[in-house]
């Protein structure tokens, strides 16, 4: 046991491994699955699930094999993106957006072809850095809309417009370089790296969590948020003489669970992921797997939909404003959003089949660049 375990708590394992929070809704302890080809191993895991299902009463497998059809569409349009230069380029990496959450949405019960299918975003013709949410309706389905809600944060059209910098700033890929440029002035950095740990005491039956940041982000980021609202409600602050060069946060949530339980792990984890959920905690990929950012201003998008409208964003530009196109490519934005169309599609392509899968799918050590 480490110093800081010591005092704060034992990490929770289970079978000698580190059980760690995902929102992915994966098992306790689940490993990664490691695989340098993420849309192969959807196709794969698809392939299993449609061929286990013998009776499809419940048209179940007809979804899947479309899910699967919208995958192979995806990986289509990536494998072109990557061959292509902008403005092209935008246009396919939006089709691989698309195409991917479709999938996530038939894995997810909806019957996509029965109704109009609607982007649910316009670029009207009178605006350059505002996209219009659209209304669909009842005579169709706005994929945008139930994306966001099947991903855990609903946006509404009270405000019909999202301004470009509300969704860049959603993006922790690109979050450093676009106060390195002074892009949002007005605005602190608000992705804060955290490191969150599920903990036990002494005697292993009782569970709770701590979270914790580095104290030089105190001067850069509003981390006076994390006494307030949602924060205040889940968290409160605790000494740690182990180590100075960090604060940290223990989780109001503490209750029983017996260690040595497969079934108490579960239901432990699956209370725990549902507290930590609210706190809008995004996850990307790096060399040792996931690194965990704390939003301190969280907008009313989920970090995969702010995605999606980015995506949505260069697309539309690239098909009907060449003025627009060479405003944007060329003016303040042009290192950021080339920055964002490297680096965004891989972390949403990941992040978004492992919430397919309810897997925790991580690019291999050895392969990445």
């Amino acid at each position: 046991m480490t110093p800081i375990e010591d005092e704060l708590g034992e990490q929770v394992r289970r079978d000698f491994k580190a059980v760690k929070y995902f929102p992915f809704h994966n098992d306790s302890g689940a490993p990664f699955i490691l695989t340098s080809d993420p849309f192969s191993y959807l196709q794969a895991w698809l392939d299993t699930k449609i061929k286990r299902i013998k009776r499809d009463h419940g048209k179940q497998r007809n979804l899947l094999i479309k899910a699967k059809y919208f995958a192979e569409l995806s990986e289509g349009f990536y494998n072109s993106s990557k061959q292509a230069k902008m403005p092209s380029r935008g246009t396919l990496i939006y089709y691989t957006f698309i195409n991917l959450v479709k999938s996530f949405l038939l894995v997810r019960g909806y019957d996509l072809e029965t109704k109009m299918e609607h982007h649910g975003l316009s670029l009207p013709s009178d605006q350059k850095t505002q996209l219009k949410l659209t209304s669909v309706g009842n005579q169709g389905i706005s994929i945008f809309h139930e994306f966001a809600k099947t991903i855990g944060i609903e946006i509404n059209n009270a405000n019909q417009f999202i301004k470009l910098d509300e969704i860049l700033r959603e993006l922790p890929e690109v979050h450093e370089i676009g106060y390195a440029l002074n892009l949002f002035p007005s605005t602190k950095r608000k992705h804060l790296p955290i490191d969150i740990t599920i903990r036990t005491n002494k005697n292993r039956n009782r569970i709770y969590y701590t979270l914790a940041y580095e104290k030089k982000f105190d001067k850069i980021m509003k981390t006076d948020k994390l006494l307030k609202n949602v924060f205040k409600e889940k968290l409160y602050p605790i000494e740690c003489n182990a180590d100075s060069g960090k604060k940290y946060f223990r989780s109001k949530l503490i209750f029983n669970y017996t260690c040595n339980s497969d079934i108490s792990h579960r239901r432990a984890y699956k209370r725990i992921c549902a507290d930590i959920m609210p706190l809008r905690i995004n996850q990307m990929i790096i060399r040792s797997g996931y690194r965990n950012y704390l939003n301190l201003e969280p907008s009313r998008m989920h970090r995969l939909s702010a995605t999606l409208a980015f995506g949505y964003y260069i697309g539309t530009v690239a098909r009907y404003r060449p003025t627009l196109n060479n405003e944007i490519l060329k003016g303040k934005y042009q290192a950021l959003i080339q920055e964002a169309v490297s680096s965004c599609p891989n972390q949403f392509i990941y992040l978004l089949v492992s919430h397919i899968t309810n897997q925790i799918c991580a690019i291999p050590m050895a392969k990445i660049e």
